[in-house]
C-alpha cells in the first residue's frame, strides 16, 4: 500500500532530475513534492472500501470525497510557499478539468463550488506573487502554465512507476518499460533526465489480507511491514 504523499515524493526526485531548467527551481520542485499534501492526514487514518476490504485506492474513493481533501491542498501548503501552493492548486483544478467527475448534481454543484474557490485562491496568490521581484518574471501565464505541466508530468510519471511497470506504460509524453519483466529496472523513452541514469525511491507497507471492519483494517495497517521500493531509470 503505497499513500498519496509517497506518490508524490517521487514526483518530486523525479522534478530533481529534470534536464530542462525550470524557475523558480525550488518552489517548483516542492510543488511537486508535496502535490498530494492534502491526503496527509487521510492516509493515517484510511477509509475502507468494502469492496476489496483494502484501503480506498485514490480512484475508488468516492467523488465527493476526493473534491473535499483537494479542496484543502493548496491551504496547507500556503505556509510554506505561495508559488508551491499556486501549483498544487492548479494541479487540482487542471486534474478535474482535463479528467472531471462524472455524477448527477450533487457532484457538479460541488465541482463548480470548488473551481469557484480554487480560481478565487490562485488569482489572490498570483496577485501577491506578480507584485515580489523574485517571482515576477515567473508568475507570468506562460510561466505559470509551464511549470503547471511539469507537476502534471511528474505526477503522471510516478504513477506510472508506482502501478508497476513490467511491460510497457505511456505516461506523460515518455514509454516506460520493465527491464526484462523486472519493474525496479526501467527504460524511458524520450529521455527527460539531466544523467544517464535516475534512481527514485518510496515507501509504503505490504498488506496481506483483507478486512470487513475498518477499526481492523486500520490495526492491520499499522503493523504491516514496511517495504522500501527502489527504481532505475534509464534511456531505451
Amino acid at each position: 500500500m503505497i499513500g498519496q504523499p509517497a506518490h508524490a515524493w517521487v514526483a518530486g526526485q523525479l522534478a530533481r532530475a529534470w534536464a530542462e531548467r525550470f524557475e523558480p527551481w525550488e518552489e517548483v520542485c516542492l510543488a511537486a513534492d508535496q502535490h498530494d499534501v492534502a491526503w496527509t492526514a487521510w492516509e493515517r487514518s484510511p477509509e475502507l472500501d468494502p469492496a476489496t476490504g483494502l484501503p480506498y485506492t485514490f480512484s475508488a474513493l468516492p467523488r465527493l470525497r476526493r473534491l473535499e481533501l483537494w479542496s484543502g491542498a493548496a491551504a496547507l501548503l500556503l505556509p510554506q510557499s505561495r508559488y508551491a501552493a499556486l501549483l498544487v492548486s492548479l494541479h487540482g483544478t487542471l486534474l478535474v478539468e482535463r479528467f472531471p467527475p462524472e455524477g448527477g448534481e450533487e457532484i457538479r454543484v460541488s465541482l463548480e463550488a470548488y473551481l469557484e474557490r480554487e480560481r478565487a485562491f490562485q488569482a489572490r496568490i498570483l496577485e501577491t506573487l506578480r507584485g515580489d521581484p523574485r517571482y515576477g518574471a515567473h508568475s507570468t501565464v506562460d510561466a505559470v502554465a509551464k511549470n503547471q505541466e511539469l507537476v502534471f508530468a511528474w505526477d503522471g510519471l510516478s504513477l506510472a512507476l508506482l502501478h508497476g511497470v513490467e511491460q510497457e506504460r505511456k505516461a506523460a509524453g515518455h514509454v516506460l518499460a520493465g527491464v526484462d519483466g523486472d519493474p525496479t529496472r526501467v527504460t524511458v523513452s524520450p529521455w527527460p533526465f539531466r544523467d544517464d541514469a535516475v534512481a527514485v525511491v518510496c515507501e509504503g507497507r505490504l498488506l496481506t489480507e483483507t478486512f470487513a471492519d475498518e477499526r481492523e483494517m486500520r490495526r492491520g495497517l499499522a503493523r504491516a511491514p514496511w517495504v522500501t521500493i527502489a527504481t532505475r531509470l534509464t534511456p531505451r
